[in-house]
């Protein structure tokens, strides 16, 4: 029975065919408890039909190359299948632009309930709240879970999100990847074994605690990280510390790092000392005397900037304020010590 469905394009790409040409046909996108179905279309008439047991499923949400890309405005979703007789393919899938045939909201959910379909209901054992206050706390002890995705409450921030849940065995959600502040991989005793668990430091009802959570199969950690990453970038440098075991995470981390550091490279040092002036809340009309430069350069160098997306106008007389891609360029560039406040 169909857990779902929307009209989708899609894309397969073998590895045996060794072939970076792209054919991309319309199709049915059916998703099934154990796995995901293509009704080829042709005039609107299926005429044929793909079968992916997720049991042969090996990663999602992988990085799709622009060059395979229908339209790089539109979302794409890859995601990597071995099937016996066919090989290790590539499954991408996209919407068109025919809005009487697609919907992007559609598809969104349908991305979102491959994640489900994948991570609900699977077993895992968790310790709550081993370390309070910077103390142990041995009233804390492992309990089976499930895992669980729903709309929960921050409790930080106060509003309601989409995130993982572990249930307790009284069906109880408790929030363990809401609010996190820090994850890490550590050996631990777990009735009697050692176990390698996910220290995950969140805050927790009205406090700051650290919980272990054992996550018994490979496949269902490496599904989880992928979840948070594509549906909580902000967590990008704790699950980087997580995923070691996973070679092709750590080799997309690694790109997104020298893309980074290429970009940043890319500002000479006039724009990155501008960048840091601001940042550090100098007065943008008295920047060009600190830096020695008329006002007619500062303010060519600011157009420049701007077009960069890297600062905004806020006055007329080109009072300007970091853009939010500005901010984040210069956590960068202190994280990579390519400059000093």
């Amino acid at each position: 029975m169909a857990v779902t469905e929307t009209r989708v394009k899609v894309a397969i790409i073998s590895s045996w065919k060794g072939s970076g040409r792209v054919n991309w046909r319309d199709a049915l996108g059916v998703i099934q408890h154990d796995r995901l179905i293509l009704k080829y279309l042709r005039m609107g008439e299926v005429v044929g039909e793909d079968n992916f047991p997720f049991s042969t499923l090996s990663d999602l949400a992988v990085n799709v190359p622009d060059n395979y890309k229908l339209n790089p405005e539109k979302e794409h979703f890859g995601l990597k299948f071995y099937v016996p007789g066919r090989g290790d393919l590539t499954l991408i899938l996209t919407i068109g632009d025919n809005l009487l045939i697609y919907d992007e909201k559609k598809f969104k959910e349908f991305v979102h309930t491959i994640f489900e379909t994948l991570i609900n209901g699977k077993a895992v054992r968790i310790q709550l709240a081993r370390i309070k206050g910077g103390a142990i706390n041995m009233d804390s002890k492992w309990q089976d879970g499930s895992l669980r995705i729903v709309s929960v409450k921050s409790a930080k921030k106060g509003r309601t999100e989409r995130n993982i849940v572990v249930l307790d065995p009284d069906m109880r959600p408790i929030p363990i990847f809401s609010d996190v502040e820090d994850m890490d991989v550590e050996e631990v005793d777990m009735d009697g074994k050692k176990v390698q668990a996910w220290k995950i430091k969140h805050f927790y009802i009205s406090e700051t605690v650290t919980s272990y959570l054992y996550i018994p199969e490979k496949k269902t950690r490496l599904f989880i990280l992928r979840y948070l990453l594509k549906y909580i970038p902000g967590y990008f440098e704790f699950i980087m510390k997580v995923s070691k075991e996973f070679p092709t995470l750590q080799a997309e981390f690694k790109e997104v790092m020298e893309k980074e550091l290429k970009e940043l490279e890319s500002l000479d040092e006039t724009e990155k000392q501008i960048l840091m002036a601001l940042y550090s809340g100098l007065n943008p009309l008295e920047i060009h005397q600190f830096l020695g430069l008329s006002e007619r350069e500062i303010e060519e160098i600011y157009d420049r900037m701007i077009d960069k997306g890297l600062l905004k106008i806020v006055m007329i007389r080109k009072v300007v304020d970091l853009t939010r891609e500005g901010r984040k360029i210069v956590n960068k560039l202190i994280e990579y010590g390519l400059v000093s406040m």
